[in-house]
């Protein structure tokens, strides 16, 4: 019987680690929520088996758009997406306006900013396994010759989730690592980063 309560506790347990969570529980898209694309997709977080719109896509697949603003495009849809996620959807328009014949060469046609957001949209999409969107948003640092905070922070957040599941002491500082990283300039909302901090803080005891 012991042995059952303790196997029930250890359940609980993890699943609301995994439901409290570094990608979960920061809702930065409020910062934005004038913008167009951030309505549109909130708008979307409550619908259910919905496409995304294109408008929504071809602003997620254009460098030029903003890089904070199309993080909280992804952050406003939210992880609780049903039909297609958002990762799937966004990786077949991907594909299909690079004309990539396979993921890697997908990976190399897109701009730092760009596959941030991928990986981004990726990671909540399958927020249980986030592997292929951390090495993917590795990749984004490494090709950023911008310093992104952005790209670097969002990062740092699937870092997060990844420690979340077994070393809490990092959480704290993967995240609190990049913004005191003075090489990066700073391209989003400071509402935004406070938002996330708020959330990323309850573990800095550990």
């Amino acid at each position: 019987m012991k042995r059952i309560i303790l196997a029930m506790m250890f359940t609980l347990s993890w699943a609301f680690t995994w439901a409290d969570s570094s990608l979960t529980s920061t809702h930065f898209a409020e910062s934005y929520n004038e913008h167009p694309m951030v309505q549109q997709a909130l708008k979307l977080s409550n619908e259910s088996d919905t496409d995304i719109p294109v408008s929504v896509l071809n602003f997620l697949a254009d460098k030029k758009s903003p890089i904070d603003v199309r993080l909280a495009v992804i952050n406003a849809i939210g992880w609780n997406f049903d039909g297609k996620t958002s990762g799937q959807q966004l990786c077949e328009y991907l594909t299909k306006r690079y004309k990539a014949k396979t993921a890697d060469k997908l990976v190399k046609k897109l701009d730092a900013g760009t596959l941030a957001v991928y990986a981004y949209a990726l990671a909540m999409s399958d927020y249980f396994n986030v592997t292929d969107a951390q090495e993917l948003a590795h990749k984004a640092v490494k090709k950023d010759k911008s310093k992104s905070l952005s790209v670097a922070f969002i990062s740092a957040l699937i870092d997060a989730q990844v420690y979340l599941d077994g070393d809490w002491g990092k959480v704290y500082k993967v995240v609190n690592d990049v913004l005191h990283d003075g090489s990066l300039h700073l391209d989003m909302r400071q509402a935004a980063i406070d938002n996330v901090m708020e959330y990323i803080g309850e573990y800095k005891n550990y």
